[in-house]
């Protein structure tokens, strides 16, 4: 009889608080912390307004560059957003090792084979214990591009862009012998600085020995001071010209750097950047036309590598650090194809998913179509960096620095990076296998 009067009463509670809301009370809110800053989050902002549109729940963001610090200081204050987006992976294991990041298993069913099942992150929060999706991948980032002006004199203009890493290597020398400089090369970055070259080496460890010792490396399993991880420094090295322009190349930001390819004569011809770049090329003045450039696929060592076409990602990912209503209502939203669509759009279709039922048909032809039938067709492997523990990878960051610097150190650099590794406990490392392509 007590539960009966209590089901009794559940309609007269939802009266009261529906008269309450007339009444004036604030809205129901969401509060969300994600990267995107400035002309970056308009897209981002269009989508969280149609979630209010259609649920009346509000959402407070709050966009930084630096959103892995502004987390930590808010959980560390015990006031942590409700949903986060993170774009290192790493930082959710952390979070959900700490139990201070929540599982999605009752927020998002999808079993496998799903089409939502590519976008799930199944981490472990203890090392015995099952895998639980504790993250929802929103945004995937297509790397292992490298970006030129069809029409620059003295670069790629009428020619067949490189099918090989040799065939690269001889584009290279051909512009140096012009007297041109070749790629456009920026390691400067906010908040840390670096990464622009970690991605080098992840593309060329990859290309050249196959998704099987990337995640071996990837993972902490593999030694940095191997044949392979060595081999893909002195490649790196090889073709850009390490220990040269080191100002330049240490002052420039990644963003930036590329815009040269459309200068009159241009100040570099190639630049190696993930599908993010584009906007940074489009800049933001309306009234100002976008500058001609197009892409061509990293190249593999051989003309047909044995592991198939093989792509670098890397991911913005959703997680949950308070369990409320709103909370899940944003995740269960941004799962949807509603959401996605929106994204999509308000980017100019360059906002790309994982998701298992992505059309590249959905894309306008050209240059939006060709970059998620690259997603579609190849293997993806997430960014090593963003798997591997904090300390690796800021170690990581600056060691590139150092070799651009001086590529002599690379001995002492390997070495320096294998204490890091060997002092990083297992379970520091996260561990997710590369995707098969979808088609």
């Amino acid at each position: 009889m007590r539960r009966a009067a209590a089901s009794a009463l559940v309609p007269a509670l939802l009266a009261a608080v529906g008269l309450a809301a007339c009444g004036g009370q604030p809205p129901a809110t969401v509060t969300v912390v994600a990267s995107w800053s400035g002309d970056d989050a308009r897209p981002f902002r269009q989508v969280l307004d149609a979630f209010e549109r259609e649920t009346g729940i509000r959402a407070d963001y709050q966009g930084t560059r630096d959103v892995g610090q502004v987390l930590r200081s808010g959980v560390d204050r015990n006031r942590p957003p409700d949903v986060a987006v993170l774009p290192r992976l790493n930082d959710l294991q952390a979070y959900a090792r700490r139990a201070e990041l929540l599982p999605l298993d009752d927020v998002l069913a999808a079993p496998a084979g799903s089409d939502l099942a590519p976008q799930l992150l199944h981490l472990r929060p203890a090392r015995d214990a099952p895998a639980r999706p504790y993250g929802l991948s929103v945004v995937a980032h297509a790397k292992s591009l490298v970006w030129y002006a069809p029409t620059a004199s003295g670069g790629l203009a009428g020619a067949r862009p490189p099918g090989t890493w040799a065939e690269l290597l001889r584009l290279t020398g051909r512009i140096e012998s012009r007297g041109g400089v070749p790629w456009c090369l920026g390691m400067g970055a906010q908040p840390l600085s670096g990464w622009p070259g970690t991605d080098w080496i992840e593309d060329i460890l990859l290309h050249r020995s196959g998704p099987s010792v990337y995640q071996r490396w990837a993972t902490g399993e593999l030694e940095w001071r191997s044949p392979e991880v060595r081999d893909a420094w002195r490649a790196w090295g090889e073709l850009v010209g390490a220990g040269g322009r080191t100002d330049n190349v240490l002052l420039s930001t990644f963003d930036s750097v590329g815009r040269g390819m459309f200068a009159s004569p241009p100040s570099c011809f190639l630049d190696h950047q993930g599908s993010f770049i584009v906007a940074s090329y489009r800049g933001s003045d309306p009234d100002r036309p976008a500058p001609g450039f197009d892409f061509f696929p990293f190249p593999p060592f051989e003309a047909t590598a044995a592991f198939g076409p093989v792509r670098e990602i890397s991911e913005d990912v959703v997680g949950m650090f308070r369990d409320t209503a709103q909370s899940r209502a944003l995740i269960r939203y941004l799962a949807g194809e509603p959401a996605r669509r929106i994204w999509r759009e308000a980017s100019g279709h360059l906002t790309f998913t994982l998701n298992g039922g992505a059309d590249p048909a959905a894309y306008p032809e050209g240059l939006p179509r060709r970059i998620a039938s690259a997603l579609a067709t190849a293997t993806l492997c997430r960014d090593a960096s963003d798997l591997m523990p904090a300390t690796m990878t800021a170690a990581f960051q600056s060691a590139v620095l150092r070799y651009l610097d001086d590529p002599g150190l690379l001995d002492a650099l390997l070495t320096e990076l294998d204490i890091v590794r060997s002092r990083t406990p297992g379970d520091g490392w996260l561990r997710l296998p590369c995707l098969s392509p979808r088609r």
